[in-house]
């Protein structure tokens, strides 16, 4: 994430797309959301890092899952001052990419969008894939990838989580809540989930990053117009990156 907070100030000649994975396993928080919701001293019993997000939403367990950012500098042709139509393009491009990974039944949410303010109001609003909106990706109706934006001065950011595992539901672990309470989450979430692994032939996580890796840029060239490039870090930018990278810590004592 501090490679996005980076290259969304300093890369702004062309879009960026990037897909990524974490290692050891982390919760990112939304950017106005508590740190008190999530129950600290667990996940520094089990190794798991905490981080807030420079986009908005709801938390995320980066485990069994895909993160993925698009940028889009102010002065492209593809920006748009429209939340939705960014949401919307990004996507297709999504959907485009999963289809021809064998997602064939994946496509954009086009219903109404959920009552955000009431939705906050309960526990489970604290994970992000509590409820779906507006041109979100999802497969039999339930949600697959879940999806969150910023508008920066010369750019936007969206950030991404792409389910491939069902380590998403340990999230509900982490909560700050009764855990008599927790089983009835879980289950919330299973009813509005869906996984890679669910719906795919292809149950190999590195496999299907690879796959989807390549159809990705396919994807890209195909609704945008353009040609995929690969973008190398020089070493000057890789210092820079680590000194961002202080915006994402949080205080665990």
């Amino acid at each position: 994430m501090a490679v996005d907070f980076f290259m969304a100030r300093n890369h702004l000649d062309k879009p960026i797309f990037r897909i990524y994975r974490w290692k050891p396993y982390c919760i990112s928080l939304g950017y106005h959301q508590k740190l008190e919701e999530i129950d600290i001293a667990r996940c520094k019993e089990d190794g798991i890092d905490i981080v807030r997000r420079e986009t908005g939403g709801r938390a995320v367990y980066h485990s069994e899952e895909i993160t993925y950012s698009m940028i889009i500098p102010k002065t492209s042709e593809f920006y748009s001052d429209s939340i939705l139509e960014v949401y919307n393009k990004i996507s297709t491009v999504l959907v485009k990419a999963l289809k021809l990974s064998g997602i064939t039944n994946a496509e954009l949410e086009n219903g109404k969008a959920p009552d955000f303010k009431e939705l906050y109001k309960e526990k489970i609003s604290s994970v992000c894939f509590s409820s779906t909106s507006t041109y979100e990706v999802v497969v039999n109706g339930k949600k697959l990838v879940g999806s969150a934006q910023k508008r920066l001065k010369d750019s936007v950011l969206q950030h991404g989580s792409i389910l491939f595992g069902k380590k998403h539901l340990e999230l509900i672990d982490y909560l700050n809540v009764a855990d008599k309470r927790k089983p009835r989450l879980k289950e919330m979430t299973v009813n509005k989930t869906i996984t890679i692994e669910d719906v795919s032939e292809n149950k190999d996580f590195d496999k299907f990053y690879q796959t989807f890796k390549t159809n990705l840029s396919l994807a890209l060239s195909e609704e945008f117009n353009i040609l995929v490039e690969e973008v190398t870090l020089n070493e000057d930018e890789l210092l820079k990156i680590r000194e961002a990278e202080k915006h994402f810590e949080l205080s665990l004592t």
